[in-house]
């Protein structure tokens, strides 16, 4: 009886699952600023919970961190929707600057290797970036963009109301846990949200440091808009090996229309695409570790997936939210493996050799619980 009773749940929590997922889908447009406004929730409880320890009355701490990273929002959307609204405007001209400088290096290959087929090379460009084509292509990416804030009131309230009672939660968790007398399902709650503060402040400066890399680069190299391209690294960033390489493409895709030299476009590819391997490669698995690195498969499913639901933000979110739902399913014991299936092992070692990332001696359990015990007695 047990044993049918555990497989009548798994069925009906698998079609609870769909049943989400279906919501998330039809209710995109209520439902994607309550997720941005749940991660900005999530990334700023650290500051909440300090505050909080601080005696600060609650309304002044909501005031206080909304004022603060909702000004920062708007100085970085008034920065980038001028920039937008400006490619938008460009995009034909940008378009047919690229068209032709495609154009001039035919013909240089044409004079250049004997016997060479221009008109069947031709036949195929057009297919692909004829200005029009690009043209439509530039206007889809930088109005999804210019996009962003047609929500912004919706995604206000959401912040607020989510900020306004971000540390209550533990009380309603106690409510739903009941007879829950060991405390477990409330550690485990905290454990979770405390892993998952974690993991977005730590990508976040990574990403961070990633667009200011990008930004001082292109402004380096006097390419225009370098401070777009500088945000769509910080962006891009949040996905996996081809966010790296979108990064990289578009400001070097730039770099084709604005530079006559071949010498700057490849000295500015190179070190875009050095600096992204570095931080991708090098960086970020030394922070984190393999204690949250997505497999391949994960990764790829969580972009088609959420792509499929949300377009190009649900693309970006992809990765974060798939971690969240591995977090999430590493405390149940019997979801546990899907978790697993998620993850990565990583190259095995000896133990004891190398040094511990740093997200796993934050979210270490001694950490967690103390940090959890300070939480219970705030």
């Amino acid at each position: 009886m047990d044993t049918y009773a555990k497989s009548i749940r798994n069925i009906l929590l698998i079609l609870l699952i769909i049943l989400i997922f279906a919501v998330l889908k039809e209710l995109s447009r209520l439902m994607l600023p309550l997720v941005l406004a749940s991660l900005l929730t999530i990334l700023n409880l650290p500051v909440v919970m300090f505050l909080e320890r601080k005696k600060i009355p609650k309304i002044l701490i909501t005031l206080l961190v909304a004022v603060t990273t909702l000004g920062l929002l708007f100085l970085v959307f008034t920065l980038i929707s001028g920039t937008v609204e400006q490619l938008i405007q460009d995009k034909d001209f940008l378009a047919a600057q690229f068209y032709r400088k495609i154009n001039t290096s035919i013909e240089w290959l044409a004079a250049t290797v004997p016997g060479f087929n221009v008109d069947l090379l031709w036949v195929e460009i057009d297919k692909i970036i004829s200005p029009k084509n690009v043209a439509s292509l530039l206007g889809t990416v930088f109005g999804t963009l210019g996009n962003v804030g047609s929500s912004s009131v919706l995604f206000l309230v959401y912040y607020l109301i989510l900020l306004s009672g971000a540390t209550r939660y533990h009380g309603y968790i106690e409510y739903v846990a009941g007879s829950d007398k060991d405390g477990k399902t409330r550690q485990i709650w905290a454990l979770t949200q405390e892993s998952i503060s974690a993991y977005m402040g730590i990508k976040t400066l990574i990403s961070i440091i990633t667009g200011l890399t990008a930004g001082l680069i292109c402004w380096a190299f006097g390419l225009q808009f370098a401070l777009f391209w500088g945000f769509m690294g910080f962006l891009l960033n949040y996905i996996p090996s081809i966010g790296s390489i979108v990064a990289t493409a578009l400001p070097v895709f730039m770099a084709v229309i604005q530079f006559n030299g071949v010498g700057p476009i490849l000295a500015l590819g190179i070190l875009l695409g050095v600096t992204q391997f570095l931080i991708g490669s090098v960086i970020d698995p030394m922070i984190m570790g393999n204690r949250l690195r997505l497999n391949t498969v994960t990764v790829i499913f969580g972009l088609l997936f959420w792509g499929y639901i949300w377009g190009v933000p649900g693309m970006l979110l992809s990765v974060p939210l798939m971690v969240m739902i591995r977090l999430l399913l590493e405390r149940s014991e019997d979801l546990s493996i899907i978790a697993r299936l998620m993850g990565n092992p990583g190259k095995p070692g000896k133990p004891g050799k190398g040094k511990t990332p740093l997200f796993v001696r934050l979210v270490s359990p001694k950490n967690l619980k103390n940090g959890s015990k300070s939480q219970s007695g705030s």
